[in-house]
C-alpha cells in the first residue's frame, strides 16, 4: 500500500484569455507522503497558487484544467462530481487560503462561524471538541464569543487554521499562512503547524514566496518557476547544494547576520510572461549562468542524490558562483 496520500502525475492547468488559452502549471508531477509537510516556494506569478487549485479542483472558468491526474487517497480527484467534492472538500481536505484571516464574516462571532461549519458538512461536532481544538492552536475558550475585529491578526489566523482542522482532514493546504504577521508571530505560528504535524500526524502543503520559511518547517521543498519545477528535494540538500541557479538566488537573496548587506543577492530581470513561455529553459532570461543552448533546449527533470532539478548546466554553474 502506498504511503503517499496525494499523487500528481502530468498536471496542466491555465486560463482562457481573449488571445486563446495561457498554459501557467506544465506538466507538473510529485507527490506528498502521509504525515509530510511540503513547501512550495516561488516569486509572485510563478503558478503556485493556480497549482494548488487545480489540485483542490476549485480552477473556475477561465481557470481549465488542461490535463493530468490528482490521486488523493488513491481517488482521482479531478473526476469527481461536485457532490463527491463537497463530501471530501473541508473535511478531507481543507485549503486555508491566501489571506484567511481577514475571510472571518465581520458581523459573527467565532462561535456562530463554527456553527456555520456544522451546517455545511454536518457531523456529530460538540461545543466541547471545539474548545479542545482552539486550545490545541492556542487560543481559549474566550475566542468563541469574540467578533474578528476584537482579535488579533495572529489569533485570526489560528481560528482560521483551527477550523480547518474541525474534521479531522488528512491535508492540509496552506497559501502564505504567514503573511502580514509580524516576525514573532510567523514564528509561533509555524511552531503551531510543526506541532499539528507531529500531534495528529497530518500532511501538509505550505505555499510561500518566501523560502526561508520553508526551511524552518518543511521536510521537502519544491522550488517553483513559470509554472515548472525547477527543483525538488530535502529541505537540507537544497539548503547545503543547490542544483538549479533559481533556487541558489533566492537563497543568496535571503538576509544573513553573517552576510554584509552589500552581498545581498537580487534577480534581475521580470517573472516569466506566461503568455510568451520561453522555447527552452523558462529562467533562461533572467539567469546568470544561461548560455545559448539554454534558449533552444527545455531540460527535462534530472536527478542527482534524490534532488530532482530542471537544469541544462548543472554542475558546470556551480563552479562559476564565485565570478558573478
Amino acid at each position: 500500500m502506498s504511503n503517499n496520500i496525494l499523487e500528481v502525475k502530468n498536471l496542466n492547468a491555465g486560463y482562457m484569455s481573449e488571445g486563446g488559452y495561457i498554459r501557467v502549471v506544465n506538466d507538473v508531477s510529485f507527490e506528498i507522503k502521509v504525515g509530510e509537510i511540503l513547501g512550495i516556494a516561488g516569486e509572485s506569478g510563478s503558478g503556485k497558487t493556480t497549482l494548488v487549485s487545480a489540485i483542490y479542483n476549485s480552477l473556475t472558468y477561465p481557470g481549465i484544467i488542461e490535463s493530468g491526474t490528482v490521486l488523493f487517497g488513491g481517488k482521482e480527484i479531478l473526476k469527481m462530481s461536485r457532490e463527491e467534492l463537497r463530501q471530501i472538500r473541508g473535511v478531507d481536505i481543507t485549503y486555508v487560503p491566501q489571506g484567511s484571516m481577514d475571510s472571518l464574516n465581520p458581523v459573527k462571532t467565532i462561535e456562530n462561524q463554527f456553527n456555520d461549519l456544522f451546517i455545511s458538512h454536518g457531523g456529530n461536532i460538540t461545543r466541547e471538541y471545539v474548545i479542545n481544538l482552539l486550545n490545541s492552536v492556542g487560543l481559549s475558550e474566550s475566542v468563541l464569543s469574540k467578533y474578528p475585529h476584537e482579535i488579533s491578526g495572529g489569533m485570526k489566523q489560528r481560528v482560521i487554521i483551527a477550523m480547518a482542522l474541525l474534521y479531522r482532514p488528512k491535508l492540509v493546504v496552506m497559501d502564505e499562512p504567514t503573511t502580514g504577521l509580524d516576525v514573532l508571530v510567523q514564528y509561533e505560528i509555524l511552531k503551531m503547524i510543526k506541532n499539528m504535524q507531529k500531534n495528529l500526524n497530518l500532511s501538509i502543503i505550505i505555499i510561500t514566496h518566501d523560502i526561508s520559511l520553508l526551511f524552518q518547517i518543511a521536510d521537502r521543498i519544491m522550488v517553483l518557476y513559470g509554472g515548472e519545477i525547477l527543483e525538488f528535494g530535502n529541505y537540507k540538500d537544497l539548503l547545503s547544494n543547490p542544483k538549479h541557479p533559481y533556487t541558489k538566488l533566492l537563497l543568496d537573496s535571503i538576509p544573513s547576520i553573517l552576510r554584509p548587506v552589500d552581498k545581498l543577492a537580487t534577480i534581475p530581470g521580470e517573472p516569466m510572461n506566461f503568455i510568451s513561455r520561453p522555447e527552452g529553459c523558462v529562467f533562461y532570461p533572467r539567469c546568470p549562468f544561461s548560455k545559448e543552448t539554454c534558449s533552444r533546449i527545455h531540460p527535462e527533470l534530472y536527478i542527482v542524490d534524490n534532488v530532482e532539478y530542471r537544469c541544462l548546466r548543472f554542475p558546470e554553474w556551480a563552479k562559476e558562483v564565485n565570478n558573478i
